[in-house]
């Protein structure tokens, strides 16, 4: 009952926050929607509600953080994208690090991500990202994530903002956790060209663990997204896990047409010893993101 009512009191306060105004929107630092997570790109995105958090919950849904095991984990990640299309393909670099104190947690994330050069000139992105969360009684976090993008398109046009997510996970039994979140709250950004919004969007997920046989562990994921610029998604991964050392993971995203992130398929593998992991992700069977590969490492303690 606890769980229920703290759950559901969390949600009604992250849904009054919503903003009258976050209809359909012309947007602008797309960018900042990338899943740079090794563990949840190979889900195709799923995982908004899974406990088994990294410090990259520091970039999008931080009431992860809340969740997180042992005191501390940090990563670092390199990101292909879209490496088989020759003009929007981008190679980002990733590094984020998350402490959790009793109940609080924090997190702090940077990007750095650079484009196609046009002549004297190479297109660059970067981000900033801040996450906080409290737990509460052990079945409940709300997070908050604070971010800065810029992005640097020309020579002559650049553009920046601020914006923030909210988020609720909580876990209805140790089997069974839900989530819910709106993201990219943001200041309108002005140009040469006018006005736009960041891509705000709301999302809810579900997770579901399960013990077939000792040493062996499946984790079964599903969210869901609509996007305030009228395009809406679905995300289905899996995760296999032998003796919590090796990990199988795939994942597929259906998203409507004109979707930031488009609809795609993704594989992954990960290793996990000693506290230490390294992690690689595969979206492909999409027209729209041609090809991208995740690779990562990190540490836990």
């Amino acid at each position: 009952m606890i769980v229920k009512s703290s759950f559901f009191v969390a949600v009604a306060l992250l849904l009054i926050v919503i903003p009258a105004n976050m209809r359909a929107q012309d947007t602008a630092l797309g960018f900042t929607r990338i899943d740079r997570n090794p563990r949840t790109s190979a889900l195709a995105g799923a995982g908004m509600a899974s406990v088994r958090s990294s410090a990259f919950s520091a970039f999008g849904n931080a009431a992860q953080l809340g969740f997180l095991p042992g005191r501390g984990d940090v990563g670092v990640g390199v990101q292909l994208w879209e490496m088989s299309n020759e003009v929007d393909k981008t190679t980002n670099f990733n590094a984020a690090a998350g402490f959790r104190f009793g109940h609080f947690a924090l997190a702090l994330g940077g990007a750095y991500q650079m484009g196609v050069p046009q002549g004297f000139f190479t297109p660059a992105d970067g981000l900033v990202s801040l996450g906080l969360a409290y737990n509460i009684l052990d079945v409940v976090s709300v997070g908050v994530n604070a971010r800065y993008a810029l992005q640097n398109l020309t020579q002559e046009y650049q553009i920046n903002g601020f914006s923030l997510d909210l988020s609720v996970l909580g876990r209805i039994s140790p089997a069974v956790s839900v989530a819910v979140g709106v993201g990219t709250n943001g200041n309108v950004i002005a140009s040469s060209t006018g006005t736009s919004k960041q891509p705000a969007y709301l999302r809810g997920g579900a997770a579901w663990n399960l013990n077939p046989a000792p040493k062996h562990a499946v984790e079964l994921m599903l969210d869901a997204e609509y996007n305030f610029d009228g395009t809406f998604a679905a995300d289905l991964g899996a995760e296999y896990d032998y003796n919590q050392t090796l990990y199988a993971r795939v994942g597929y995203r259906y998203a409507s047409r004109l979707a930031l992130i488009p609809s795609h398929l993704a594989l992954g593998v990960g290793v996990r010893f000693a506290g230490f992991r390294a992690e690689v992700s595969y979206l492909t069977a999409s027209p729209v993101l041609g090809n991208t590969l995740n690779l990562g490492m990190g540490y836990s303690f």
